[in-house]
């Protein structure tokens, strides 16, 4: 059983988080695709336990770690495999060597690092590749160290390193969405002074435009740490929508008093709902007015003078609504005509 496709289509780093989150355990081939038929076709090779990377090389011929091990000078390549085949050939080269005094904890940790790294941060900038991972293949003990990677802090330390973008272009977040935290424990992962500062806005909210804005960042490089953070399963992209807010009053405008220059003038809002406890009522606006106007009367064949009769029939202020005496004086000039006409 095999799981096999072009890079064109899956990236490395969507394929390691693929392998991670299922604890897959296998081989992971990556062949790269010839550009012109003189190049000779390149392949890598990269061994899995449960989703985490134990060793890589570029041949099969389990003889990448001893090679390794004889360029720094610590154990001659003869000596080593015959140290390793002596003991019997089924423990970790690397802890074999170890447990025989030949190589230190720290040159161990150097010497899978070298490896690991060595052959997969070259392979994020290949743009034309086909992968196959083998569930069924072994993983041979003379390529192992002993020591294991998740495979994102694989891909998040060799992105960091990564100058050649173009094969991951399309997969970079759009600036205009943001990323939000799928975990609030980083675990085992150690991010940089850049990626701790990004992690900081993965609230969902802040598009990577305003985030590189606010940090002073390029957006191209907020958008490649973002994807770095997406791949190694720690944030997830989300997609911003801008809501259109409703226009709202301020203030709302009251009604102009009685000194307006409306002749007559209007009551004032708050007065207005102050002296009015009928607002409650069943009835029309239009009967209310005109009760109110029947307070104000003017008797035909009365003795009195008519100014006096207006005065009198005038709501009293402690009671009833308060009229400015502009209102009065207005209203008292107009019924006289009327009266005297």
């Amino acid at each position: 059983m095999a799981f096999t496709g072009y890079l064109s289509k899956f990236s490395l780093p969507e394929i390691f988080e693929f392998l991670e989150q299922g604890y897959k355990t296998g081989l992971l081939s990556i062949r790269a695709l010839k550009m012109e038929q003189t190049q000779q076709a390149q392949s890598h090779y990269i061994w899995l336990r449960q989703g985490r990377i134990v060793a890589a090389a570029n041949n099969l011929d389990n003889q990448g770690l001893a090679s390794m091990i004889n360029r720094r000078g610590w154990v001659s390549k003869n000596s080593t495999i015959e140290r390793f085949e002596a003991s019997g050939g089924k423990m970790a080269m690397g802890l074999c060597l170890k447990s025989q005094g030949l190589i230190t904890a720290e040159q161990l940790t150097l010497l899978f690092r070298a490896q690991i790294m060595g052959q997969v941060a070259p392979l994020f900038e290949l743009e034309n590749g086909k992968f196959d991972f083998d569930f069924q293949a072994s993983i041979p003990a003379a390529e192992m160290t002993g020591l294991s990677m998740l495979t994102t802090e694989a891909t998040i330390k060799g992105l960091r390193s990564l100058r050649n973008w173009s094969a991951l272009t399309t997969k970079l977040p759009d600036p205009t969405s943001g990323i939000s935290k799928k975990t609030l424990i980083l675990s085992q992962l150690q991010l940089d002074a850049q990626e701790s500062r990004i992690w900081e806005y993965a609230n969902g909210r802040i598009s990577l435009n305003e985030i590189a804005t606010r940090l002073l960042i390029p957006i191209e490089k907020v958008r490649q740490i973002a994807f770095r953070l997406i791949v190694s399963n720690l944030a997830e992209e989300a997609f911003i929508v801008e809501t259109l807010k409703a226009p709202t009053i301020d203030n709302q405008i009251e009604f102009a008093d009685l000194n307006s220059s409306n002749g007559f003038g209007g009551l004032s809002s708050q007065a207005f709902a102050a002296d009015l406890p009928s607002l409650n009522s069943q009835e029309p606006a239009y009967a209310l007015n005109t009760k109110e106007r029947q307070k104000v009367r003017v008797e035909e064949n009365v003795e009195t003078p008519v100014e006096t009769k207006i005065l009198d029939s005038v709501p009293n202020s402690s009671s009833d609504i308060n009229v400015s005496q502009s209102f009065l004086q207005n209203l008292v000039g107009f019924l006289k005509t009327k009266v005297e006409t």
